[in-house]
């Protein structure tokens, strides 16, 4: 063991947040040490999370598209899928990515990119790889990791995770899916759609229960119509399992079986291993506490992304980063709000949100919901992907809200969460050209439902005769 010099700043994390910190400090001069616990970085996100789940959908919907194609006219086709080929597909995406991403590049920027698991000795000191490092600042990101439900028998039986679940050797022919969120539909989907009977258990009374309740209920009907099975309002008391199948005891008495178990009800900070109390870091199991300044309760320590226990998601992390970047690098006081964060879960159709939700708008005075129904989208209909609900929430004529289940939502929604953001005017959005047909033009339809009422009603009537009356 030996000391080395005091650094201006170690980043502990190489995934997004840390990634983005490390990156700015180190081009804008500053003396960076990037600590990351495996050799590959990226984080979850990269290896075990967005990527590869977008890219296993992406496979998924092709073979549902191939078995279905009697949709769009054409011949169906009897897809026969080669796991094996789709995990190589899956991690050609990660590689091409992973160069971003990589020791190298960080290193040419100038970070001294060290691998291993790191644990803080003082407050401004932690130790990794047998060295121990002394900073002036330090940010911490590193990230989460499935939550394990302490359930009976879990910790007897083999499971996945989104860590095993993009490299099968095979593909099961049954599993079950504990958890109906974003992660849970998601996967539910994807592999009922290349082949395996898929339940979905949910303790929450409906799927998605952080979202609108409109879209899980599309949701739901979408994937019991595709042959998904789903237990709603259901508690897992007991995991068990044979030589071959693995055996789910709901409370009200019922059993599942099924070849493989898929555990998805959530994330859980990974802060255990840091020694935070010997850097005077406050946290819980929630997370390291952080102000909207993104500073610990050491101030000279701050923290970004999922190990915060902050809406874990990619781009949150990026946002808590460039408010990182702010306030320790700049000296620039900038604080962090989470009001116009979009949320999208890519099932199809995609369900997004962005704003107020319909409940926080009613509440509102003179807070106003207006509703599209997809299936009266025009390139929906050329489409024939009908499915889906739109709404827009809006408050003394802005937008507040939206929130949309539709093909392509999470790419739709980003125009409304500008006009949130802007605060802007629903006749900035009626106003704007929509080319046709597009999805794009679902946002000028929902703001078109805010003048619907105003306009067509026997007031502007009479008006409109009184003027065609004179001056005709």
């Amino acid at each position: 063991m030996h000391t080395i010099k005091k650094r201006d700043l170690v980043v502990i994390g190489g995934g997004a947040g840390g990634l983005v910190v490390a990156s700015v400090a180190a081009q804008l001069g500053l003396d960076v040490v990037l600590i990351n616990k495996e050799e590959a970085m990226g984080g979850d996100c990269l290896h075990y999370g967005c990527v590869p789940s977008k890219a296993l959908l992406k496979s998924a919907s092709v073979a549902y598209t191939m078995t279905n194609a009697n949709y769009w006219g054409l011949p169906p086709v009897d897809v026969s899928v080669d796991i094996q080929a789709i995990n190589q597909t899956i991690k050609n995406a990660i590689d091409s990515i992973q160069v971003h991403d990589s020791r190298e590049r960080f290193e040419q920027l100038g970070c001294e990119v060290v691998t291993g698991e790191a644990y803080f000795t003082a407050p401004d000191q932690i130790m990794v790889a047998g060295r121990q490092i002394e900073a002036k600042q330090f940010v911490i990101a590193t990230g989460s990791s499935t939550f394990i439900p302490p359930i009976k028998g879990l910790d007897k039986v083999s499971y996945l995770t989104n860590e095993d679940m993009y490299s099968l050797p095979s593909l099961p022919t049954s599993m079950i899916v504990l958890g109906g969120g974003p992660i849970g539909v998601e996967m539910a989907q994807a592999y009922n759609r290349l082949g395996t009977k898929v339940t979905v258990i949910e303790l929450a009374e409906r799927l998605l229960p952080r979202m609108d309740e409109d879209s899980s209920r599309v949701l739901n009907e979408v994937l019991i119509t595709e042959g998904v099975e789903i237990f709603l309002d259901s508690e897992v008391v007991d995991v068990s399992e044979t030589s071959t199948m693995k055996q789910v005891k709901l409370k009200d008495g019922s059993t599942l079986q099924a070849e493989s178990i898929l555990i998805a009800i959530g994330r859980r900070p990974l802060v255990d291993s840091l020694a935070l109390e010997k850097a005077n870091v406050t946290f819980d199991t929630s997370g390291i506490q952080v102000n909207r300044k993104m500073q610990t309760s050491n101030k000279k320590i701050f923290a970004c992304g999922d190990v915060t226990g902050k809406m874990p998601l990619t781009h949150v992390a990026e946002l808590q980063a460039g408010v990182v970047i702010a306030n320790m690098i700049f000296k620039m006081p900038k604080k962090i709000s989470y009001d116009v964060i979009p949320a999208v879960v890519y099932t199809d159709p995609e369900v997004a949100q962005v704003g107020l939700s319909v409940e926080q708008c009613e509440k509102l005075h003179k807070g106003e919901v207006h509703q599209f129904d997809v299936s009266q989208l025009d390139r929906a209909v050329t489409d024939n992907n009908r499915k889906g609900v739109a709404k827009i929430l809006i408050h003394k004529g802005r937008v507040v809200g939206a929130h949309i289940t539709a093909p392509h939502a999470g790419e739709i929604i980003h125009e409304l969460a500008l006009a949130i953001q802007e605060k802007m005017k629903v006749s900035r959005l009626t106003a704007l050209v929509h080319a046709y047909p597009s999805y794009a033009q679902l946002n000028k339809r929902l703001a078109g439902q805010y003048y619907k009422n105003r306009l067509f009603n026997p007031f502007t009537k009479k008006i409109v005769a009184f003027l065609n009356r004179f001056f005709s």
